[in-house]
């Protein structure tokens, strides 16, 4: 039988070819007239069921409450096969044709594939792992490579009292470029850079001792950690190498060369030019390259959030060295520039539109750092980030003050309850300081986590936008399309995000990553796990998947779509969003009650 439906997609395509060729051939295609019971409550099920033509609804007994609706090559009822018997009724809405695939090849398939078993009993989480994991057709050097045995050096350590000139012997014979320094207090590093520092630019001799050059405070990452973590770590810290460290135990240091070597990536690369720039055209170039190194992560399957975690350290490390060379050393305590909005979240992979604002010392230094400011702003342009629709920054006026100033500002907006000023609130509650003086944003962000600026009538004026927009389901419980595709971010983003950011604001929370944010209100007992947990996978799904269609897209300012064509996602994608999306209404019916947000 020819087979008229897409089985190289997510779960099946988690089945090996010999166990898809048998899946094909254990295949029967069933016709149910329109109206037509497919499955009763409470009947026991023949197997799993995958439409090929027509519409089933999902109902109970009665059919007065309708669960959801299923098409083309979506699959039902797996519940029925792991339980027994089906929770619920499915009605053939309109002449329809399956494929079932009976209940016991379905469990052999289960029992014979640990991917396609662990898909079918987890939650969107672990699915959305599987599936993004296959993206990049299953072999990820990123995603399979981890930190062991032939990827580490072995430590050579010496005393702290070991001349310089020893070290420099210890270092040629061993052939390595850095060694552990051990004292009596702790353990430190010095690398062949550090020598040539110490005896051609400073002031020591070849006798004098290790310890007096040596680093501590040593950067390490676990054994048995994935090497693009490591990577990571490297990038946020400028370093070139990190200590491997198993139960508490240094067992060897990880060099960035001998990582370039079992695997390729720019990223590092990008890194290096970046602090190497000595103008901003170099830095251009740099800002430049992000997007392919974007696009390269993605399709090597890389997860959704190392790509984000690693292009806010690049971008954020852009923009202090772009600040380094714009501002003069004698202006340079006089600010603290602020990131705001996804960016501030770390939340932001392509480019979207500049937030961002300027806490000034002292009013006195406007005159001069306005010009500076303006300068930055092109840069920011020439990176490209566009302009700010709504004006969020830092070369207009609302956006610049003093601490006094800002001090005041948030007051003025807690205390108006009223739509403009608390968005304005909320874009400026996901600050980040990246340049300049940050000292300056303590008091700052010290003044919206005060008691008596966060009354429960604040909170739910805070909370009410939250419900700004329609979550994009049907009473159905499909998708809701507009012209076959939804606005992700009005739909499903900005609901999560902003409600999340709401209940950090009542409960004085200082994180600004969304997903620490929910780590925390887990750990205060303000969500349950299962909640914290599920808005947290349901997150992270939608902006790998905006990112996907993003990346589709040959435009320079692509990072500002919100669209999703709905047409051209896969079954598994579309029951996955279908999915993350109810986990955003229910979210919202939650904020609903715990704010008594009806009576607003």
């Amino acid at each position: 039988m020819s087979i008229q439906i897409n089985l190289h997609q997510p779960p099946f395509s988690f089945l090996s070819e010999q166990q898809l060729d048998w899946l094909t051939s254990r295949l029967d295609l069933v016709f149910f007239p329109a109206g037509a019971v497919i499955l009763d409550e409470g009947s026991v099920t023949p197997g799993l069921f995958i439409v090929y033509k027509g519409v089933v609804e999902e109902t109970d007994r009665d059919g007065t409450q309708v669960f959801s609706q299923y098409g083309k090559e979506d699959v039902f009822d797996v519940r029925a096969v792991l339980e027994s018997r089906s929770k619920h009724r499915y009605t053939a809405i309109e002449e329809t044709l399956c494929y079932l695939l009976k209940a016991k090849d379905f469990i052999q398939l289960l029992n014979d594939s640990d991917d396609f078993s662990v898909f079918f009993k987890t939650d969107l989480g672990t699915q959305e792992e599987l599936v993004e994991q296959r993206e990049g057709g299953g072999v990820s050097e990123f995603i399979l490579a981890r930190i062991d045995e032939d990827t580490i050096r072995p430590p050579v350590y010496v005393t702290g009292q070991t001349s310089l000139a020893r070290v420099a012997t210890i270092m040629d014979e061993q052939k390595y470029d850095a060694v552990l320094v051990r004292t009596a207090k702790d353990i430190g590093i010095v690398t062949g850079t550090d020598l040539l520092r110490a005896t051609l630019l400073g002031d020591k001799t070849r006798q004098s001792k290790v310890a007096d050059i040596a680093q501590f405070n040593l950067i390490d990452v676990k054994y048995g950690d994935f090497l693009f973590s490591a990577l990571l770590k490297m990038t946020q810290h400028k370093i070139e190498r990190v200590i491997v460290t198993r139960d508490g135990d240094i067992v060897g240091m990880l060099e960035l060369m001998d990582m370039l070597s079992i695997f390729s990536t720019h990223s590092h690369v990008i890194a290096m030019r970046i602090e190497q720039a000595k103008s901003i055209k170099e830095l251009v170039v740099a800002a430049k390259r992000l997007d392919t190194l974007i696009e390269s992560l993605n399709t090597q399957g890389v997860r959704v959030i190392a790509i984000m975690e690693l292009i806010t350290t690049l971008n954020r490390r852009l923009m202090q060295r772009a600040f380094e060379l714009i501002f003069p050393e004698r202006l340079r305590k006089s600010v603290c520039i602020l990131i705001l909005g996804s960016e501030g979240r770390g939340e932001q992979i392509l480019k979207t539109d500049q937030d961002n604002a300027v806490i000034l010392q002292n009013e006195h230094d406007r005159e001069a750092v306005l010009p500076l400011l303006q300068s930055m702003h092109q840069t920011l342009l020439d990176f490209g980030y566009p302009r700010c629709p709504g004006g969020v920054m830092f070369i207009n006026d609302s956006w610049i003050n003093t601490v006094d100033g800002w001090q005041n500002r948030v007051e003025r907006w807690l205390r108006s309850a009223s739509p403009e000023p608390m968005m304005n609130m909320a874009i400026f509650m996901d600050a980040e300081p990246i340049c300049g003086n940050r000292e300056l944003f303590t008091p700052v962000k010290a003044s919206w986590q005060t008691d008596s600026l966060r009354s429960s009538i604040t909170s739910a004026w805070f909370a009410k936008p939250a419900l700004q927009f329609e979550t994009p389901l049907t009473f159905l419980g499909k998708i809701k399309e507009d012209h076959g595709s939804i606005d992700i971010k009005k739909g499903g983003i900005f609901p999560l995000v902003h409600g999340v950011r709401a209940l950090s604001f009542e409960y004085a929370i200082s994180e600004c990553s969304t997903l620490e944010r929910l780590d925390k209100l887990q750990a205060m007992n303000v969500l349950d796990e299962e909640t914290a947990q599920g808005l947290k996978d349901s997150l992270l799904f939608f902006l790998r998947i905006r990112l996907r269609q993003q990346l589709d897209k040959d435009d320079p300012n692509r990072g500002l779509s919100q669209k999703l064509e709905i047409s051209s996602l896969r079954s598994v994608d579309r029951s996955m969003l279908r999915h993350a999306l109810h986990r955003v209404k229910k979210f919202k019916q939650l904020l609903v009650n715990h704010y008594r947000l009806e009576n607003f």
